[in-house]
């Protein structure tokens, strides 16, 4: 190689190295930009170690996963204390969800899977059932129990007579 063709030469090495570097940096940047519930679900798709690893830490990052969802991740067991976001990991997208506010900031969501039905409530899996043919999903509302009447305070306000 000639002096002009070996500099030529290291030029383009040094674009292409620095191609792959910005082209990291476009992918942190572009997963820092992401809405939440999209890495969750994208999570499911991904076929690279690499591009979990940087998935997994954006949504630590974030404050996303449990201890559970760490320790699920590799088998895909969705278990009680598993995060919403952790499901979608493991799972990918529900079939369907239906949801009800329970109080405010309290929403209890059943999500259909093929397999199987995952209760959440405020972000938290609760509940899972196996689906069977012909029986229905579970209940987002429970039937209220009767509830007795407050008990009555014979020495209300006056306190007792006996000092």
């Amino acid at each position: 190689m000639t002096g002009q063709n070996l500099s030529l030469y290291a030029l383009m090495i040094g674009a292409l190295s620095f191609t792959s570097a910005s082209q990291a940096a476009d992918t942190k940047q572009s997963l820092e930009d992401q809405k939440t519930l999209k890495l969750c679900v994208d999570y499911n798709g991904l076929t690279s170690d690499e591009d979990r690893q940087a998935y997994i830490k954006e949504l630590d990052r974030r404050g996303q996963l449990s201890v559970k969802d760490h320790e699920n991740l590799k088998t895909h067991h969705v278990v009680n204390g598993s995060t919403m976001c952790g499901m979608y990991m493991m799972m990918g997208k529900p079939l369907a969800e239906e949801g009800k506010q329970l109080r405010p900031m309290v929403y209890k969501v059943v999500h259909v899977y093929p397999k199987n039905y995952y209760v959440t409530q405020v972000g938290m899996v609760v509940a899972s059932y196996d689906r069977k043919p012909g029986e229905l999903p579970p209940k987002l509302s429970e039937t209220k129990p009767a509830v007795q009447p407050p008990p009555v305070m014979f020495n209300a306000p006056g306190g007792s007579p006996h000092h």
